[in-house]
């Protein structure tokens, strides 16, 4: 029998019908692509995002610098040996 071709249906009783070898890798072929279209899609979102931050750290490297806020002054508390009454 010659690769591609398909043997008689199977008897009565039998599980299932063996694939042959062109149908294994057509699907094959089919997956890949479909794996291919995805790396491409993420790779597009990837490019995307990349050049996004890219330019966000551009802008922030050209941008005048900014002084810091000075940290809010913490209220003292009162201490806890005073409190208790001794």
């Amino acid at each position: 029998m010659s690769t591609g071709e398909r043997k008689t249906p199977p008897e009565r009783g039998s599980i299932a019908l063996r694939r042959t070898a062109s149908e294994y890798r057509v699907t094959a072929e089919e997956q890949a692509a479909r794996v291919r279209e995805e790396i491409e899609a993420a790779l597009v979102v990837a490019r995307g995002t990349r050049e996004a931050i890219e330019q966000r750290i551009a802008d922030q490297l050209h941008a005048p610098p900014v002084s810091p806020k000075p940290p809010p002054a913490r209220r003292k508390r009162a201490s806890r040996t005073a409190s208790r009454g001794k």
